[in-house]
């Protein structure tokens, strides 16, 4: 008796120690993944009033364990006229329009590699942004928000904007080499709104262009949607004429088995911004998320030889 009155006290204690200390594992869990230390646009208008704009975020990887490495990022832009999208950095493998029903525009940012905790990636790219102001008789007037970011603090953000020709700007700018200077920190979830006024007659020209990135986006997908079940009907009608060995069961002593290629989807994890709304854009505003899949296998990538081939030989048992 005695002996299990210690074991339930001991349990008890066991109990009351996990309890205590749950507040430290939910603040291991929330920990910041990731710090921006700089973030800076540099902004000079075309002859008919659309943007040029040029950007410099140095991003840091303080956990890469929770939810895997860095690998890609998407960076919020005013709206979906936008074209011109380059990559300045060698770090960018490859650079691309992204839309988000739920919170609007972006560039999406593959990297070269995956980035781990204490590295340091330096994302360079550019953009030409159409759609930016609002028009009247004698001006043009640019409200600017850069995309913000919901779960990361930064540092230090930047805002040039060419000064020749301005008229105004909102408040609190510097001025150097022929540029409006607005610099802040941005805290998680904050934003920064600069506004910069042109008289109409330094432009030659309206901003009139059709570039819709959305609905070039939409029309692939819509191609592609068409295209790859008919490719897969035309390929199963193949493979039933003509047999195909699957690697898996080449040597194996199963015969011929009818079965598509797999092929693993590996999703790394994404930091995004908000949207960075202008004057003339309609867009939902709202932070970026992430998605840390492949670290917890969410698509089921982790597939061993000898399932696959069990898997096969039942599809090749029970036609």
């Amino acid at each position: 008796m005695l002996k299990r009155t210690k074991q339930l006290l001991l349990s008890f204690l066991i109990c009351i120690l996990v309890f205590v200390n749950l507040p430290v594992f939910k603040v291991d869990a929330a920990s910041d993944l990731d710090r921006i230390l700089e973030y800076t646009i540099d902004i000079e208008p075309y002859s008919d009033g659309s943007l040029y704009m040029e950007y410099h975020i140095k991003w840091e990887v303080l956990n890469s364990t929770s939810e895997g490495p860095l690998s890609w990022v998407k960076i919020g832009i005013p709206n979906q006229y936008v074209e011109d999208l380059t990559a300045l950095s060698d770090c960018i493998d490859e650079i691309s329009y992204y839309y988000s029903s739920d919170s609007g525009d972006y560039v999406r940012l593959d990297l070269d590699r995956n980035y781990y905790k204490g590295e340091i990636v330096n994302l360079d790219f550019s953009i030409h942004q159409h759609r930016m102001y609002e028009g009247t008789d004698d001006q043009r007037v640019y409200t600017f928000t850069p995309g913000w970011f919901d779960d990361i603090d930064v540092d230090y953000l930047c805002i040039s904007w060419d000064k020749k020709n301005v008229t105004n700007a909102s408040s609190s700018y510097d001025t150097s080499n022929g540029n409006l200077i607005w610099d802040t920190d941005l805290p998680k979830g904050e934003k920064y709104t600069i506004q910069v006024i042109y008289p109409e007659s330094v432009f030659s020209s309206q901003d009139n262009s059709k570039v819709n990135a959305r609905k070039t986006e939409t029309t692939i997908l819509t191609i592609a949607l068409l295209i790859i079940p008919s490719l897969f009907v035309i390929f199963v009608l193949f493979s039933k004429k003509v047999g195909a060995k699957d690697d898996y069961t080449k040597h194996s002593g199963m015969g011929y088995v009818y079965a598509p290629q797999m092929r693993s989807n590996v999703h790394g994890r994404s930091h995004g911004s908000g949207c960075a709304c202008a004057c003339a854009c309609a867009c939902a505003c709202a932070g970026g998320g992430r998605a840390g899949c492949s670290k917890k296998d969410f698509y089921r990538t982790k597939l061993e030889t000898k399932k696959i081939r069990a898997a096969l030989h039942d599809l090749s048992s029970n036609p």
